[in-house]
Order: structure tokens, then sequence, then C-alpha cells
């Protein structure tokens, strides 16, 4: 396997709603619609052969992927503040995929359907060649009690089902016909999906141990917020509150019970999240200054600091600890 990653080509566009992008550009297309994703196709592909097509609808977007089978990885850890924080419904039309979330795996072939969650690590193995489709809806269109459906991969009824089979056939149509929507016909499009993508996940029974009240639904995307902007050194409990839509007082209730503060829970998280990357081999290259940076430390010093003081060890001195056992 080879890690495929290219700088940004040129997309072929459409008009102003419709892209297309093939060849090399598909990689970088994907990281900038689905966010820091990795894609490991086998070695020699031509890379001609995969294709990207995405259709703005307004509040959604649609986009069909064409490519040879290929892995895609997505790990949460190093999303970033402008990446797209939207609910996925993945849709197979062509080929045999293997999707696993939350240590649940779900096999999809065609017409197989499934929405997710990307706020949670996932894999992708596409084990044929395969045609897709991937309909992104921003989380801020669902309520908390239908996010917390999606604690684990919601599978799809067949397209026996009226609602699913109307959703698929939408989709398709949309796919299919963008390039002769105008703007206004394309938002109406992308509310109708909204809709429906709705009433299917709340027309799906929540298992018991999924189910989540307000409060912990909210913490679960207050978290979220958090791990996506966390190289923003002025992320405040201000801000954390206007993104959610609620007030700095019941921002803090979330947490009630945390045996921390939210400001305290912060600041863990960049620890956490320092370590992962001074022990991560794909950030090997990167200085401690870097790493502090990119984990919203405004010193390089007083991270150190802070660093030792909670994990007991110099950030210099565990990545020397983890090159020695490497080597």
């Amino acid at each position: 396997m080879i890690l495929a990653d290219h700088e940004p080509e040129e997309e072929t566009m459409y008009g102003h709603h419709v892209s297309v992008a093939d060849g090399e550009a598909f990689l970088s297309a994907s990281r900038m619609l689905f966010g820091p994703i990795t894609q490991r196709f086998s070695r020699g592909e031509a890379p001609s052969l995969p294709k990207l097509v995405s259709v703005n609808l307004g509040a959604c977007r649609l986009s069909e992927i064409r490519a040879k089978s290929h892995l895609v990885l997505n790990d949460r850890a190093f999303w970033r503040s402008f990446d797209p924080d939207a609910i996925k419904i993945l849709m197979q039309l062509k080929g045999r995929s293997r999707f696993e979330q939350q240590q649940t795996a779900i096999d999809l072939g065609p017409r197989a359907a499934i929405i997710y969650d990307p706020v949670r690590s996932y894999s992708l193995q596409n084990l044929s060649d395969v045609d897709q489709l991937i309909l992104q809806v921003p989380r801020s269109t669902f309520g908390d009690e239908t996010l917390a459906r999606l604690s684990a991969p919601l599978p799809l009824p067949g397209e026996d089902d009226s609602l699913t089979h109307i959703v698929s056939g939408l989709m398709q149509m949309a796919i299919g016909e963008a390039h002769k929507l105008d703007e206004a016909g394309c938002r109406r499009v992308g509310d109708s999906l909204v809709q429906l993508v709705n009433g299917l996940i709340q027309a799906k029974p929540m298992a018991p141990e999924f189910r989540r009240s307000p409060l912990e639904a909210l913490r679960e995307r207050i978290v979220a917020y958090i791990d996506a902007n966390l190289a923003r050194s002025n992320l405040s409990a201000e801000d954390i509150a206007r993104h959610m839509g609620c007030s700095r007082r019941y921002l803090h209730r979330a947490f009630e019970g945390e045996g921390a503060t939210l400001e305290r829970f912060v600041w863990d998280r960049r620890l956490e999240r320092s370590k992962e990357e001074l022990l991560s081999p794909a950030r090997a290259s990167a200085s401690i200054s870097e790493i502090a940076f990119a984990c919203g430390f405004n010193s390089s010093a007083h991270f150190s600091r802070a660093f030792k003081s909670k994990y007991d060890v110099a950030p210099r001195e565990l990545r020397e600890r983890v090159r020695t056992v490497v080597h």
C-alpha cells in the first residue's frame, strides 16, 4: 500500500455549484471537502482513475466518488477548525465496502447505505471498484436527540423502505441533474434532503445504551468543537457557548460531575493532543515548538513546563525515548 498525498490541483468547474476533480486532484479535493482523511491506494494505481464530482446544494453538499479499491481513514485528532462539521450519508451504488466505527462493522453492497457522525474516528475499506454517493448535512441542522442516535453508525433499511427509496432517488437525481439546476433549485433540493435525512434518523429506534440526555448530547458536541479548534490559543467559553447556541451557564452545566471545569478540560485536551502528536510517526519531523503552537500553546517554554507537570516527563525527553525504542 502507498499513502497518496499530493499538492492540490485546479478542479474542473461546471457552473458555480458543481465541481469535478480526478487524477491527483482527487486527493486534495477529497481532503478539502471531507477533512484530513487519509486515502491509501494499491501501489501502481493509475492516477487518472479516481473521480470526484461535488455539488453544492445550499445547506448540503453531495459528492460522487468513483475509484479503484482503496482504504479511507479518518482520525479526529488531526481535524482543523475550518473542516466541515457535517453528518454524512454514504450510499453505495456499486462495489463492496466495509465501514468500521465505534467497534461496529457494517458491510456495504450495492444499494446499501449508512448514516454516520465523522466526529468519531472511522475507517472505510473499499474492497473493489466503487461508485458511492456521500451527502454532507451540517450538524447544526440536527437536534441533540437526533445526534445522540448517531453514537454508532446507522445502517439504513433497503430500498424497499419508501423513505430510503425517496432519499436514494433524490440523491441520484441531484448528482446527475445538478448542472441543469440554478442556485435556487439546488437550495430547494438541499432543504428537502435535510428534512428527509432527519426523518430517516428519527425513524430508527435508538438502542438504550446509546440514549443521551440533552446535557450529555451537548457535552459531546462541545468536546467535538474543542477537539476541532485546539490550535486556536484564544478558544474561550464565550466562543464555545456562541457556537453551541447556549449560555455560558448552561455550557458549564454540561461538565458538572466531571471533576473539572470547562477551562481545565480544554487545557488537559491540549496536553493530550500534544502527547499524541509527539508520539506520532507522522509528526516526527515537527519541532517541539511547532507541536506546542499547533495545540494552542503560546509559548514552547510554558508548554514544556505544563507537559512535564502532567506527565512527569519533558516533551523532548518523551520524544527521545520513542526514537530510542523505534531504532
